[in-house]
């Protein structure tokens, strides 16, 4: 899953420009020296970022500071202009720095919400910084391709209607947009599914040159000779959607090595197995170097004929290893004369000169590591899967790296590396839940990273101990708010399967035992989770597969999750009665103070009274589809509020037996201010944003719609702000304005 930015001909370009972050004095002061691992000539500017300063513009919200999280892919800049940067994501959009990586704004909001995400590979003119290309798409999205800006990322439009895996299960991190080195105007890509493409004219048109149905990891051109380039293949097996509502399509994809020696016209396969990633040699043209299986190193100095072995010095293994691992390697880059590869936890190895053995980087000090900020001495997610390393061309101990969370600079040949991505917000939020007494404490699950907890209202989150990745859903006790459940994985992993408990308010959690809970061979996922009003030791979940007793259905906990009984009796026994997917929208339970509860599925609504143990349908009709949220008025008793992604809003004010509309279209999400449940936040589609009403649902009022992300949001009150949780950009909070209800109104 890594990538590298640094291709052969951008040295012989120099894209990537000197004084990046530091003053004139700061850079020219420094020495070059050969022995880069002995030299350490301090680690650049002393204050590089601010991060109170927010370039950015979403109208009236303001970003979470987190800081990173997500899978920071590519670092490009250009050589007219050392401030501008620009970075891309797996999931988080396309990211911009107009003052050298102090901060950075998104850059794809003003195309269409969610259609600019998942960037694949990025492409900035080394001659004009506002002329971009971007590869973008994944498995899921109807809106991919490839896309142009002339004006710095201000507007997009798509160039190339293609196939693009910029992220799921089927990503890679290697080129596939690529400029010849002679021909400006002539850029090459490689999506795989459509085969390889080539425009003249800077990317206005397209023309392909066949070689389709093949997954590319990495695709360069030879820098001596533009009309060499080659292409890094694997077999793949993917599916893909061409519309939202389109039927899923498989392909086989080929994999091998490719060499074309005339411009693309025409392609050799020259094996079966192919390295990940390549890199020219910037001493002996001849030379290329390439990574296998991510386990070792070799060089081809026949244009890919024949490959020896480079490894000496790295330590290998024979065995496939995880991404984070120390013996796994995805990213290589070059200097004027050595080349770097990095493995997947932070280490770093230099070969220096080319013809000697690699030698161990030991990284010394790490400023600002975003985890680090939250949790104090934690730096275990430091170099978590390298995504990229680029040298400097102008400065060969100026180095950039990327992993999963962030983006580093190294001003000393990576012997110390300083964080530089304030307002990068690449996170994916799964939940965020408002504190019943507090309205500055807000809790937030995330995926990659679990719980975190602010409490200033959002304004910043910190880390808790004792949480896994991934956490899926939180409970708050309304009469003892110290006492906060999550669902998350048990160790790492995408699907939530353990109750994690606080009595501190959400500082640090322990794990649940869960006796009794089936924990077999299928494949039970536990997303849906509410708690008594009353009593903090009560808790119940709802566990997907069949629903029988030792199977799926609703389980409740008398003892804060140590022991478990089924409590599903009246329930449909059929499959996968709650939702499995950790992307599906939660809230499948509900439970109201005065003991009632609401169980749903996908056309069906289930309730009883506090005193029943059995379940009984409602006869509310429903629209069918899958997203739907059940919530309880948390100050009166037996009321409920149900959301449909194409059904409205409805209300039920006895126990959830029968429902009445309260809004008409479709919802997204939705969310009840537990200290006032006539104050509701329902986020409808991407043109017509968020409504809010403090009326119960008599009159609602348009709140500002310039979020980048518009779709799949988590949404929370917390006093007069409210909260959104976006799948990629973070967490934003908006000031709600008094009397707002009475300036604009809708009716349902």
């Amino acid at each position: 899953m890594q990538r590298f930015l640094l291709i052969p001909f951008v040295c012989i370009s120099g894209i990537f420009s000197t004084n990046l972050l530091g003053t004139p004095e700061e850079t020219s002061n420094k020495p070059l020296q050969t022995n880069r691992i002995e030299a350490v000539r301090g680690s650049g500017p002393g204050n590089i970022f601010n991060p109170g300063e927010n370039l950015a513009e979403y109208g009236h919200w303001r970003s979470s500071k987190i800081g990173g999280g997500g899978y920071l892919l590519n670092i490009a800049t250009n050589r007219v202009d050392p401030d501008r940067l620009y970075a891309h994501s797996d999931v988080g959009g396309i990211f911009r720095s107009d003052d050298g990586g102090r901060n950075w704004y998104m850059i794809h909001i003003n195309y269409h919400p969610q259609s600019l995400d998942c960037v694949r590979d990025l492409l900035v003119d080394p001659e004009n910084p506002d002329l971009i290309i971007a590869a973008v798409g994944d498995q899921w999205m109807p809106q991919q391709g490839i896309f142009k800006s002339i004006n710095g990322g201000k507007t997009w439009r798509k160039v190339l209607n293609t196939q693009v895996f910029g992220n799921g299960p089927n990503r890679s991190t290697g080129r596939i947009l690529q400029r010849a080195p002679s021909e400006g105007n002539r850029i090459y890509a490689a999506p795989g599914l459509d085969g390889v493409f080539v425009s003249t004219d800077g990317g206005e048109n397209w023309i392909g040159l066949g070689l389709d149905q093949v997954y590319v990891n990495d695709f360069k051109i030879d820098w001596r000779n533009p009309n060499r380039m080659f292409l890094c293949a694997e077999a793949r097996k993917m599916s893909n959607k061409t519309t939202w509502n389109g039927e899923r399509q498989f392909h086989e994809l080929k994999g091998g090595f490719y060499r074309s020696e005339d411009a693309g016209m025409n392609w050799e396969k020259l094996s079966e197995k192919s390295p990940i990633e390549i890199i020219q040699s910037p001493v002996n043209p001849d030379q290329w170097y390439g990574i296998f299986d991510g386990l070792r190193v070799a060089v081809t100095e026949d244009f890919g004929e024949n490959w020896g072995d480079a490894s000496e010095g790295l330590p290998t293994s024979e065995k496939k290893q995880s991404p984070t691992s120390g013996l796994s390697y995805r990213s290589i880059g070059s200097g004027p004369d050595f080349l770097i590869v990095a493995n997947g936890n932070g280490g770093f190895f230099i070969k220096d000169p080319i013809d000697s053995p690699w030698r161990e980087i030991k990284s010394d000090r790490i400023q600002g590591d975003w985890f680090a900020r939250t949790q104090p001495n934690q730096w275990d997610k430091f170099g978590r899967a390298t995504a990229s390393i680029v040298v400097d061309p102008s400065n060969p101990d100026h180095w950039f790296f990327s992993d999963y969370y962030a983006i580093y600079q190294s001003w000393n040949a990576g012997k110390t590396w300083t964080l530089t991505i304030d307002g990068i917000e690449n996170t994916v939020i799964h939940t965020v839940v408002q504190s019943p007494q507090n309205p500055n404490i807000v809790h937030m699950g995330m995926a990659d990273n679990g719980y975190f907890r602010s409490m200033d209202a959002a304004t910043s989150f910190s880390h808790a101990d004792g949480t896994s990745d991934n956490c899926k859903a939180i409970a708050v006790v309304q009469s003892s708010p110290d006492t906060v459940y999550i669902l998350a994985p048990r160790y790492h992993g995408w699907y939530a399967d353990t109750l994690y408990v606080s009595l501190d308010g959400g500082k640090k959690f322990h794990k649940s035992p869960m006796i009794n809970i089936p924990k077999g061979d299928e494949k039970w996922r536990a997303n849906s989770l509410t708690v008594d009003y009353q009593n903090s030791r009560q808790v119940y979940i709802g566990v997907s597969g069949p629903v029988k007793p030792g199977k799926g259905g609703v389980w409740r906990s008398s003892d804060m999750g140590k022991t478990w009984d089924w409590d599903s009796r009246g329930l449909p026994e059929d499959s996968s009665f709650f939702q499995s997917s950790i992307w599906d929208t939660g809230f499948q339970l509900a439970r109201s103070p005065n003991g009632s509860m609401v169980a749903i599925k996908n056309n069906a609504v289930y309730f009883r009274n506090s005193d029943d143990r059995d379940w009984e349908r409602s006869p509310v009709r429903l629209s069918g589809r899958k997203f739907m949220q059940v919530l309880s008025a948390p100050d009166q008793d037996g009321v409920f509020l149900l959301a449909e992604e194409y059904g409205g809003l409805q209300r039920s004010t006895d126990n959830g037996k029968t429902w009445t509309k309260i809004f008409e279209r479709g919802i997204h999400s939705v969310t009840v201010d537990q200290n006032d449940s006539q104050r509701i936040a329902i986020a409808l589609d991407e043109a017509d944003g968020i409504l809010v009403t403090e009326n119960g649902g008599t009159n609602w009022y348009a709140v500002d719609n310039h979020l980048p992300q518009r779709q799949r949001l988590k949404m929370a009150f917390a006093g007069d702000r409210l909260i959104v949780g976006t799948p990629g950009n973070g967490v934003f909070y908006l000031p709600l304005e008094k009397g707002a209800q009475n300036q604009s109104t809708q009716q349902k």
